[in-house]
């Protein structure tokens, strides 16, 4: 039985804004600091609604439960708590992300050894985003594209180098077009950081890596999307 997850809710799914008073789940409620993977206990569980104006959620009432729904096994990144509820990021089989809550009673930590694996190479999904590691010594080659699309406007952006994990971390700028050390990055330069957790690749930047609204930021998965 494959999760059911409606891809209605993929529009809610990378809003960049920190968590309001409205309890909305969004991009800028899981990030490097807060990440961690977490697997679906329950045979079945459903998503739980963002707030709005005519409920009171999240909360365990009828009408904040949604349609859509994982089952035990599933894998998510958590992030912000509210109450009984966490926000949590999941990457659906078309490589859609969607940010929504869960009880967190629903979840349970994966092992140790699976919460910051050290398995990096890979090319790694979400949306139109793609970033391919490959493995180069110790270290790995950076190939990265992402897509920002409204219409018929297009903005792209791109990053490229070889960088090398740190205390389980990869963090470098863009500098004249390379791969550079993170702290080398002035202030308009691209800066990225990523993590592991579980099956995913978390990844932060700047905002400054690509075309107007272009970022590289979310969670990442491998194995999705469209064949090619």
């Amino acid at each position: 039985m494959k999760s059911k997850v409606i891809e209605v809710l993929a529009c809610t799914a990378f809003a960049a804004f920190p968590l309001a008073a409205s309890a909305a789940c969004g991009w800028g409620d899981i990030n490097l600091q807060n990440a961690q993977a977490a697997v679906v206990t329950p045979a079945r569980q459903h998503f739980i609604k963002h707030a709005d104006a005519s409920n009171h959620c999240p909360s365990d009432s009828k009408e904040c439960q949604a349609k859509a729904y994982l089952i035990k096994g599933d894998v998510v990144v958590t992030g912000t708590r509210e109450g009984d509820f966490v926000c949590t990021g999941y990457v659906t089989a078309k490589s859609d992300m969607l940010l929504q809550w869960l009880p967190a009673a629903a979840l349970a930590p994966v092992p140790a050894e699976q919460q910051k694996p050290a398995d990096w190479a890979g090319k790694w999904l979400v949306y139109g985003n793609e970033i391919t590691l490959t493995p180069k010594g110790d270290a790995f080659e950076v190939d990265g594209n992402a897509t920002w699309q409204m219409g018929d406007n297009v903005h792209v952006g791109q990053i490229e180098g070889t960088v090398k994990p740190e205390n389980g971390q990869i963090a470098f700028a863009m500098v004249d077009d390379k791969a550079a050390p993170y702290a080398q990055g002035g202030a308009e330069d691209c800066h990225v950081k990523m993590v592991r957790r579980g099956p995913y690749l978390v990844v932060e930047d700047n905002y400054k890596c690509g075309g107007l609204n272009v970022s590289f930021g979310g969670v990442y998965k491998q194995g999705v999307g469209k064949k090619r």
